[in-house]
């Protein structure tokens, strides 16, 4: 058996939901001579290290999995990483790079669950569902006025794939929808609808503001103290994007002292949450980093992964 032949170890980690073993495209990663080893459970870095020591090519689910400098130099074997979904933080890319390791991605994979999740939040906000409820929780019939969505002015930080989606959605609702772009560049804004704001101008008069943005040091804490201070008495921030670009302690202050009407908030600067700061709001609808967690996107992310595979091995493994 020549070494092109030779039966190469493919090692799925970070598959909590199982996904991966149903995939169309297992079975012809397993006929190109991929033995297939899954794990659906969290593992530690000692595990992680087990699990790819004898691996050529590893499916990293998200960020789930580290391969930081010092793991990637026990795996003397890997070849290639198949990353599902887009992020790639949890990767050392210098390292990777160094040993001449090819990284794939997944992207365009989560943006209509990623987009209706965050519509999902502005309603749920804009009429104060959080406060409804743990009203009726309590036994208390108290009805609190919120407000509609239409003829409200939408301000989107970013406009990328995702916040073209929630903009077409927004639209749909009646919303005026304006968006600011870091680059300061025009792009296709005019075909969506969607009027370019500066910065100051979309937080100073926006009824929602919808973060969107990718987490580069130059945004880090974009929303902080000062910009957040900006925004319209009532208004509602939501982050789908990445927790670090707001500043949270902030934005607890101005939900607690009634400045904000309410948050969505579905990313934090620290995940899993060791401590809650939003324990106090009653205005916040919180969720665990699930922008992506629908079926349909993991299948997507399963059968991306795997074809990345198959044409890396087309390619000569």
């Amino acid at each position: 058996m020549s070494a092109q032949d030779a039966v190469k170890k493919l090692a799925v980690l970070g598959d909590y939901e199982k996904v991966f073993p149903t995939s169309p495209y297992a079975n012809p990663c397993r006929e190109r001579g991929f033995e297939i080893t899954f794990s659906h459970d969290p593992v530690t870095e000692a595990e992680a290290v087990e699990l790819m020591r004898e691996a050529d090519v590893v499916v990293l689910v998200r960020e789930r999995v580290p391969l930081p400098d010092h793991v990637l130099k026990q795996l003397p074997r890997l070849k290639a990483i198949s990353q599902a979904g887009t992020g790639v933080s949890h990767i050392d890319l210098d390292a990777v790079n160094q040993r001449g390791i090819q990284v794939f991605t997944s992207p365009g994979l989560s943006i209509s669950s990623v987009a209706e999740l965050t519509i999902g939040m502005m309603i749920a906000c804009s009429r104060q569902f959080p406060v409804h409820q743990a009203h009726l929780k309590e036994g208390n019939w108290i009805q609190t006025p919120g407000f509609e969505l239409k003829g409200k002015r939408l301000g989107l930080l970013g406009f990328g794939k995702i916040a073209k989606e929630v903009a077409k959605i927004a639209s749909a609702l009646g919303m005026e929808v304006t968006a600011w772009r870091p680059t300061g560049i025009k792009g296709d804004e005019n075909s969506y609808g969607v009027q370019v704001l500066e910065l100051d101008e979309l937080l100073g008069t926006s009824d929602v503001v919808s973060v969107h943005l990718r987490l580069v040091p130059a945004l880090k804490g974009l929303l902080n103290r000062e910009r957040l201070r900006q925004l319209k008495q009532g208004s509602i921030v939501i982050n789908t994007s990445r927790g670090a670009l707001v500043d949270t302690e902030a934005l607890v202050g101005l939900l607690k002292s009634g400045h904000l009407r309410g948050a969505g908030i579905d990313t934090f600067e620290e995940e899993p949450l060791k401590s809650n700061p939003f324990a106090d709001c009653p205005n916040v609808v919180l969720t665990p980093h699930i922008g992506y967690v629908t079926w349909d996107v993991l299948q997507r992310f399963a059968d991306e992964s795997l074809k990345n595979i198959i044409t890396f091995k087309d390619n000569g493994i």
